[in-house]
Order: C-alpha cells, then structure tokens, then sequence
C-alpha cells in the first residue's frame, strides 16, 4: 500500500504539463516604435527606476514618449526618472474607490499622445531589441500582454519558483487546449488606445487588486483578441531585490484573488501538481517504517518530479535545478503563504503594500 503512494503522487503531477505545453514568445521584430507611448507607475521604485529607463534608451529604436507616473513617492524615483529624461506626472491624491496602480495608470493613460500605450512595471527590464519585438506587435489588431522572464539573483528569491509557475499556468493560455476565459499578466499590457477606452479603461476597474483580471474580461466582452507571450528573450524582471519580507508580502497580497479568478481546469492541473510535491513529502516521512522498495521509488519519485518541476520552473525563470530538486522547500514555504494569507483573510486582516492599506 505504502509503495504506490509516490507512484500516484508523480503521475498526479504530469497535470501540470497540459497547461504549459504550447509556450508563447515573441518572435518578430521591427524597426519603428514612435507610435507607442510608455507608461510606468511608480510609487517608492528608486531601486528600479534607473535600470528600467536605461533599457529603454539603449533600445535601438525609441517609443514617441516615456511617461513615469509618480504616485506620491517617498523616495527619489521622480527625480531619478527626470534625470534619465523620462517625463515625470506627479500623480493627484487617490481619490476614494480606487488603488495606487489603477489610478496611476489612468492618469497616465490621459497623458498619452500615442496610438498604442505600453503599460511597463518599474520592476521591468527591456533586453536587446525588446522594444522592437514589442513593437512589432502593433501589426496585429489584439491586446498583449506579456509574463516578464524572472531573473534570479539571490538566493530567497528562489522561493518564488511555485508562486511565479502557477502564475503562468493560471492564465490558462499555453494549455493544450488555450482557454477562452482570457486574462492578462499585470506587468506588462500594450493596448491601442482606441481599445482601452472601449473597455472603459483603468477607471472600469478602479477598484481591483489584481486589474488585470477583470481588465481582460471587460476586453472580452467587447470581442477584442487578447494575446498572450512569455517574455524569455525580450522582457525581464527582478522581482523582490529588497529581501524576503519584500517576496513575501508581495505575494499575500494578490495571490488569493488570483487563484479566486483562474479557470476551473487551472485550478485543477496545478492542484494536482502542488498535491502530487506534498504526497512526496509525506512520503519521506514515512521511509522510517516502510521497506527498502518503498525508499527507492520515493526518491526515484521524487527524482523525477524534480526535472518535471524544473522544466515548468524555467519557463518563468532563471530558477536552478538544486531549487527543483529539493522541492520540498519551495513548496513548503508556497504553502505555509498560502495558508497563511487564508488566516488572515478570515481574520479581517488587511494586507499592506508600499505603506497603503490593500482591501
């Protein structure tokens, strides 16, 4: 009985491989960007701004305009972006019903002078001709948005390894058989203008977390193609360079309205992966009282879940195979999160991001 429990623990887990089985890059490129306007909401970002707006002024090719939205920073994030020749908006105090990022995208998106706006996270880097293959997605008459490629630098930010991969498989989108349901990564969304304000823009959902979900289904709704890309190659991200309370409170904060907006066989495919890692911790603790058959297929089990693991890591991310194969700890630590932000939602507990309080 014991022998087939990691056995039933791996096959669970190839779940995961039918939601991202038909990755999505960007491919194509060309060689004018003046149609686009880039708008990037900024609150306390002095720690990426920099690095962010370089990379945009290395591109070969230049966008008509860079718009940093500073929303009442505390830090020096619009005086840096002034320097680097970005044009700095001081955003106007929120008004009430809205969030920080929402209203610093509006006020962005009343700003602009483009024919397609280019939504960018502070926490973004455009690589060489990233701009160009952004670009060339103005060819195509949808929306794009696109998952930023997580550049690992240190060694807590490994601990993300669940949380990004979900994120991927969530969308539903690389599946076998893509979902219609449609959503969008918030990092980044290049849109023509026409299309944002038939959806009603960023005010339509003023009042979201995570906008980019019910942004996607108001787009929708007005019959607009959503296009969705994985950004290995052209667009990165450094995700939590402040430290683990920064990793941590970050995904508390959106991670429990996003599994709440995902698609049902989303749900289930990664549900089946997450069980299948915690039937193999469990089985670890029971080698003590089982057989020798029992201890080689967990590890061989384990082995394996490990590669399966690392492959759907690394289209996230520069996550490393040590990370993969001892997944224990990752998952643990994804885990204990999860149940965590689920306390605290039961308790009433608000969760808080560069000093606001998020409902």
């Amino acid at each position: 009985m014991f022998l087939a429990l990691p056995v039933i623990a791996l096959l669970i887990s190839f779940a995961i491989l039918f939601s991202l089985c038909r990755p999505r890059y960007l491919t194509s490129k060309t060689t004018n960007a003046r149609k686009i306007s880039i708008i990037i909401p900024a609150r306390d970002e002095e720690h990426n701004i920099t690095k962010l707006l370089t990379s945009i002024r290395s591109q070969p090719i230049q966008p008509l305009e860079i718009l940093v939205i500073d929303d009442q920073s505390t830090d020096q994030t619009a005086e840096m972006a002034c320097d680097l020749g970005a044009t700095v908006i001081s955003g106007k105090e929120m008004p009430v019903g809205w969030k920080g990022k929402t209203w610093a995208c509006q006020q962005g998106a009343d700003a602009a002078g483009g024919e397609w706006d280019l939504y960018l996270d502070a926490d973004i880097t455009l690589l060489e001709n990233g701009l160009a293959k952004l670009a060339a997605l103005t060819s195509i008459n949808a929306i794009h948005s696109i998952c930023p490629f997580h550049k690992i630098q240190r060694p807590y930010e490994q601990l993300s390894a669940f949380f990004n991969t979900i994120t991927l498989a969530g969308v539903d989108t690389f599946a076998a058989t893509p979902s219609s349901q449609g959503t969008l990564f918030g990092q980044v969304l290049l849109i023509h203008r026409d299309h944002y304000h038939n959806a009603g823009g960023h005010e339509a959902v003023r009042d979201e977390i995570l906008e980019n979900f019910q942004f996607a289904q108001r787009l929708k709704a007005q019959k607009h193609d959503v296009n969705l890309y994985l950004g290995k190659g052209a667009v990165e991200m450094r995700m939590f360079p402040q430290g683990l309370a920064q990793l941590t409170s970050s995904w508390k904060k959106g991670f429990l309205a996003g599994a709440a907006q995902s698609p049902k066989r989303a749900l289930l495919t990664t549900s089946l992966w997450l069980t299948g890692g915690m039937m193999l911790i469990v089985a670890f603790t029971l080698i003590p009282f089982a057989n020798a058959a029992f201890l080689s297929a967990t590890l061989l089990c384990s082995f394996c879940y490990g590669i399966l693991s690392f492959f759907c890591f690394r289209l996230a991310g520069n996550f490393s195979i040590l990370t993969a194969l001892l997944f224990p700890i990752p998952l643990l630590f994804y885990q204990v999160l999860f149940f965590k932000a689920l306390l605290d939602q039961k308790k009433g507990v608000k969760a808080t991001w560069k000093g606001r309080i998020i409902d």
